[in-house]
């Protein structure tokens, strides 16, 4: 089998200059979940049709493997969007599925059955279909194209609102953007649809001249409503995003993962969790993340494109973003880790801590109020309350290394490039701008200097 996703529209009702079909969903393209959605019910030959700013669109698909078509006249139609892709499967002598691009809900197990339907009819009732639509019922199927049949369930014609009769607007089988046609007849009938009143060829309209023909042409009921449902307006995107974003939450907590409040919780198609996750409510999981076993990702945090060990605790409003979290450890609250940081086994990032670009190995502690850039830091290392590794000089980012087994007391600055070294010890509240050798301690402090009464004068 053959597809062509049909993807040239100018989608007016989003008022967007984008190309609608470039709007995402969980982070990616609609036209991502499209293209999907076909790859995983079997086809391999897909041809994507453009128009609307088409370079946009071929650029955000260009590594999907797809064959693309342009439609010279973004507004002439869906019939004619298929007519610009006929050098793909004029020649064909078998069946073309045929999908909107702006169909971001139609599930591949769907494509599947459709294409398993058309097979059993041909085996058990020797009849040749030439024609499959998929469709639902609708308790309210305004905007919806109407299937119109006759007696036996053949498909008469499938008529667009706007030029429906009052009759025909009573229909609640509606049309879901999905078709699977036998391509020598479609050849045969997609050049003789004629302009509609606004102009535009409709594909809808080859069901009706297939049925002329005495052809067959049937629909196929979607399991759940939702499927069918398009988009066109930015509402429409809103629906679907939360419809796909529920169907990922559902699918993890069947995979066994504990999932609190999930009208609340983002998690992105690419994320991984490997069981028995536990996610409180507000949480977000994007691009390419991977949680480990038995996490525990407390509420509101937010982890993007980064690995998460087995048995990570991550406490409230965390950040964690191109980084690698090791097994055991303990993350914030309140804490980011950022730039290809790694926290290594054990290691505890607490309140208010953020880590950019810098390795912290096994059982290292900084617990407060700390900013550690562009460090490496030794095992069993302890980090105080509010120490700051200066790492930029107002040019250039330097480097600082702290050994195993050092102690950086509170509020102590270092000043970089700087290196610490193992059993090392900096007393609270030093400025420390040269090495400290192994096992040294450095001490940094103006002398205090204690005027008698002079505190009490100060305060009344």
């Amino acid at each position: 089998m053959k597809a062509v996703i049909l993807s040239a529209g100018m989608g007016t009702r989003f008022k967007s200059e984008k190309p609608k079909v470039l709007h995402t969903i969980l982070g990616k393209p609609m036209l991502w979940y499209v293209l999907q959605t076909v790859k995983n019910s079997g086809v391999e030959d897909i041809g994507v049709v453009i128009g609307h700013r088409a370079e946009e669109v071929k650029k955000a698909v260009e590594d999907e493997m797809v064959s693309f078509y342009y439609q010279k006249n973004p507004k002439g139609g869906t019939a004619d969007a298929l007519i610009s892709s006929a050098d793909m499967w004029r020649s064909y002598e078998g069946y073309v599925l045929v999908i909107n691009g702006d169909t971001p809900l139609v599930r591949s197990s769907t494509l599947k059955n459709m294409q398993r339907y058309i097979s059993m009819v041909e085996e058990y009732e020797r009849v040749k279909l030439s024609a499959l639509v998929l469709t639902s019922f609708l308790p309210d199927p305004t905007g919806y194209g109407r299937v119109v049949k006759d007696g036996e369930g053949s498909v008469i014609k499938i008529v667009e609102e706007k030029e429906a009769s009052f009759e025909e607007k009573k229909i609640n089988e509606v049309n879901g953007g999905v078709y699977i046609f036998y391509a020598p007849h479609l050849l045969e009938c997609v050049f003789c649809v004629k302009p509609s009143n606004s102009g535009e060829l409709y594909l809808t309209d080859i069901f009706n001249l297939m049925y002329q023909k005495g052809y067959k042409t049937r629909t196929f009921m979607a399991e759940d409503p939702t499927e069918i449902l398009g988009v066109n307006t930015r509402w429409d995107l809103a629906v679907a995003e939360n419809v796909i974003r529920l169907r990922i939450l559902q699918h993890w907590a069947e995979k066994g993962n504990t999932i609190h409040q999930p009208e609340s919780v983002w998690i992105e198609p690419h994320v991984s969790l490997d069981g028995n996750v536990e996610i409180y409510p507000n949480v977000m999981l994007t691009g390419k993340t991977k949680i480990g076993k038995n996490c525990v990702i407390g509420k509101g945090s937010i982890i993007e494109n980064s690995v998460i060990e087995d048995d990570v605790l991550i406490e409230p409003y965390s950040v964690i973003r191109k980084s690698k979290v090791m097994s055991k450890a303990h993350i914030g609250p309140f804490a980011h880790i950022r730039d290809e940081s790694a926290v290594g086994e054990e290691s505890h990032i607490g309140n208010f801590v953020e880590v950019k670009k810098s390795v912290i190995e096994r059982d290292v502690k900084a617990k407060h109020l700390a900013y550690i850039g562009d460090a490496h830091i030794g095992n069993n290392t302890n980090i105080g309350a509010g120490v700051v590794f200066a790492n930029f000089d107002g040019k250039k980012k330097h480097q600082t290394h702290v050994g195993s087994n050092a102690f950086v007391g509170s509020n102590s600055l270092l000043i970089a490039p700087l290196k610490v070294g193992d059993f090392a010890y900096i007393a609270g509240g030093s400025v420390v701008n040269k090495d400290v050798p192994d096992g040294d301690l450095a001490i940094s402090r103006p002398s205090l200097k204690l005027l008698k009464g002079k505190g009490k004068e100060k305060l009344t």
